[in-house]
């Protein structure tokens, strides 16, 4: 790969996925280039990390990185995520591993199971498939002291009481939730490819202003699953303009094989936010809405510390312009899905 290619594909693979750019670098340099930077993975595999977005989609407090995530390096058969600290890991012990409460509700992944933590972290995996999801950024020190401090006596944890098998209740409450192996709605199945796309750019989010609240949620929808993800953020002068960001989004071979259906658009009134919605290209199915809410007063920054606040102004990478260039260039019809 030519130097001049490489160099530019190492700073579109940073950019969305949120890694540095020598992360970015060596994986360029190393990948074929008749593949794709950002594969779309397996079934199994994509399904996995539709089942962790959905999890961490509405964090119980306000990691400075969208929903905790520092960065995503996606491969074809894995994904490892970098998080923020403590608290995000917190967040991670309390809500991925399955589990019933006092009232008989399933919580967390059915039919995942977590490796125990070691200096690189934590893997999540799918019982009966090879998905793996691995979670680095803290020490395996804190892993154990988060995950020993999530456990609740008055819930049943199948972590430990089915290591190496699903349990009833996992198998009976997949049928509705769409893991695999089991008799099934096909709804969370059918629209895995939107969320584990999403998760695997996690960086693009860092473009729009200064991000404050990345919060996600899905609604049922016939076929699939609708996901809408709203980004609080503070806007900055050429920086969180969302036309941008859905060039980066759209743009075949390196976004989602997704086209605008519907745009709700304010940015010249200068009103709070926009919305806009985007679909498959071919018709899978599924839907996402996207809200862009902008703050322009400072007092939206009174909940957090001056340090925080240095923190997230920080994160804002700035688009340059031949970065739009060259993502709207032809792109291999391999890539399009």
């Amino acid at each position: 790969m030519a130097t001049s290619s490489l160099t530019r594909d190492a700073e579109l693979l940073a950019l969305y996925t949120g890694m540095s750019y020598q992360q970015a670098f060596q994986i360029a340099g190393a990948t074929p280039r008749r593949d794709l930077l950002i594969p779309r993975p397996a079934p199994a595999q994509e399904l996995l990390e539709r089942w962790v977005l959905r999890t961490i989609a509405w964090p119980s407090h306000d990691p400075v990185y969208p929903w905790g995530i520092v960065w995503a390096r996606p491969e074809r058969r894995h994904l490892t995520l970098r998080i923020d600290g403590e608290a995000t890991a917190a967040e991670f012990a309390r809500v991925l591993p399955p589990r019933v409460d006092e009232d008989g509700q399933l919580l967390g992944i059915p039919g995942a199971r977590i490796s125990p933590p070691d200096k690189r972290g934590i893997t999540v995996s799918l019982l009966g498939t090879p998905a793996r999801v691995r979670i680095v950024g803290v020490a395996s020190r804190v892993w154990r002291e988060v995950l020993a401090t999530a456990e609740d006596e008055n819930q049943v944890n199948f972590q430990q009481r089915a290591p190496w098998r699903w349990t009833a209740e996992e198998q009976a409450n997949a049928r509705h939730l769409g893991a695999l192996s089991v008799v099934r709605s096909r709804r969370a199945d059918d629209t895995a490819w939107l969320a584990s796309g999403v998760l695997r750019r996690v960086g693009l989010w860092r473009t729009i202003g200064v991000p404050l609240s990345t919060t996600s949620w899905t609604n049922p929808m016939k076929p699939g699953e609708q996901w809408i993800i709203e980004h609080i953020h503070h806007t900055l002068p050429d920086a969180d303009r969302h036309d941008t960001f859905l060039q980066l989004l759209t743009a075949p071979g390196w976004g989602l094989p997704v086209e605008v259906i519907d745009t709700w658009c304010s940015c010249e009134r200068g009103d709070a936010g926009c919305q806009v919605t985007v679909t498959h290209r071919a018709g899978l199915a599924g839907e996402l809405q996207l809200r862009f809410s902008r703050r322009t007063d400072r007092c939206t920054w009174e909940d957090f510390s001056p340090e925080e606040h240095r923190s997230r102004e920080g994160l804002t990478v700035r688009v340059k312009p031949w970065m739009l260039k060259a993502v709207s260039a032809a792109a291999p019809a391999s890539s399009l899905r």
